[in-house]
């Protein structure tokens, strides 16, 4: 005996789709800038408000995008009152959402107040450390010598704020004016999608690289609004490696300061900051060599380290992971006056054991990330934290440098 199938329920008439809840409104008024460029506002609860493109003094609406219970994130709806540091910013593209920089409408002695106050917040449970004025080496504009940008149906930007969508620009106020005219032309010629980079050496010439092949057309570009070589994928044309400053060389795609003045200040601070040989110095991190240059002049018998060795290592650089070279360095009982150390923005947590082990009597660390520096600083137990240097060598972003020294405590 065959079931009879089961009934079909009538079709229900259809219903409109259900509206979104309204969107949150608040009003503001902000009280500082935090680490990552937002400004800080509290809401009628207290509770702590983050919106980007706010400035200092501002009394504002802005619209909820992400809440919790103790913060919210928000965008900026209504400019109600602007503050006394509220500037008209310099560049077109910002006022388009540009995210290449945080802080354009922000005034510059803001801008060095907010990260003068953002390090002395980070390190204020380290006791005893002097915290010195905030360096401003360069201009506020057209420092950059090193820049990356996306690609994205050939056209070439930076993301939206808040978003990865490519916003296409043609220049950019950032960069060294050789660079940006460089940057321009490589822009006009519809490169090949994904990351495109650029480098300025002291002496004008540029090198560009591609992520992909570029059939064709990378070659043509030699000899062109300064260029000298392109790395388009895999393929080389012309000089792709350039002598970025005297005796430190790197391509595009490594890394450098991005500001030439801020550079030339970071450097001076570090060699201040570790004194003159003689004496045995390990440095850490060391990249390229940005700093082994100076520790060296000033006498010190360096032995610069690094992950992967760079282009032209300095004399004597030894490669590896950190961890692995100081386990090295331990099990040859080498002894150390000095240790120096330039990590990235995540810090040195594998190296804090390695360094205790050396025991050498002075550390001096740079940081791109006061956060972990701070961090950091706190585990070297047996040292004090004497000084610290901020310099803010990348303006109209909310990027900070720190030179921290470090003395062995004696017992």
């Amino acid at each position: 005996m065959t079931t009879p199938p089961d009934p079909v329920p009538p079709a229900r008439p259809s219903e409109p789709p259900s509206a979104p809840p309204p969107a949150v409104t608040v009003e503001l008024d902000i009280t500082a800038l935090a680490a990552g460029g937002d400004g800080i506002g509290r809401d009628a609860s207290g509770r702590v408000t983050f919106v980007p493109r706010a400035a200092p003094g501002d009394r504002l609406r802005a619209r909820i995008v992400h809440a919790t219970s103790s913060f919210a994130r928000a965008e900026l709806a209504e400019l109600v009152t602007p503050g006394p540091a509220r500037v008209e910013p310099p560049c077109p593209h910002f006022l388009r959402s540009c995210g290449g920089c945080q802080w354009q409408h922000v005034a510059r002695a803001e801008q060095l107040a907010a990260k003068q106050a953002l390090v002395a917040n980070a390190l204020r449970k380290l006791e005893g450390v002097r915290l010195h004025p905030i360096g401003d080496p360069g201009p506020a504009l057209g420092w950059r010598r090193r820049a990356r940008f996306h690609i994205e149906r050939g056209r070439a930007g930076l993301y939206e704020l808040g978003s990865q969508r490519v916003l296409p620009i043609d220049h950019c106020p950032q960069l060294e004016p050789a660079l940006d005219a460089a940057y321009a032309f490589v822009a006009a010629a519809t490169p090949p999608d994904g990351e495109l980079a650029l480098l300025l050496a002291h002496d004008g010439r540029v090198a560009v690289a591609t992520e992909r092949a570029w059939r064709g057309a990378a070659r043509l570009l030699i000899g062109r609004a300064g260029i000298v070589g392109v790395l388009a994928g895999d393929e080389a044309h012309g000089d792709v490696v350039l002598e970025l400053e005297p005796g430190l060389w790197g391509g595009p795609w490594d890394f450098a300061q991005a500001s030439r003045a801020g550079n030339a200040a970071l450097i001076a601070k570090a060699r201040a900051a570790l004194g003159r040989g003689p004496g045995r110095l390990l440095e850490l991190y060391a990249g390229a060599g940005n700093f082994t240059r100076g520790f060296a002049a000033d006498g010190w018998d360096v032995v610069a380290t690094d992950a992967v060795a760079p282009a032209k290592p300095p004399a004597g650089f030894q490669a590896g992971p950190v961890h692995e070279v100081l386990t090295r360095m331990a099990r040859a009982k080498e002894p150390w006056d000095a240790i120096v150390l330039d990590p990235p923005r995540t810090g040195a947590a594998e190296a804090i054991e390695g360094i205790l082990r050396a025991a050498p009597r002075t550390i001096v660390y740079v940081s791109c990330d006061v956060a972990t520096l701070a961090r950091d600083a706190a585990r070297l137990t047996g040292y004090r934290a004497t000084d610290a240097w901020p310099l803010d060598v990348m303006p109209e972003t909310a990027h900070v440098e720190v030179v921290m020294r470090l003395a062995r405590v004696r017992t």
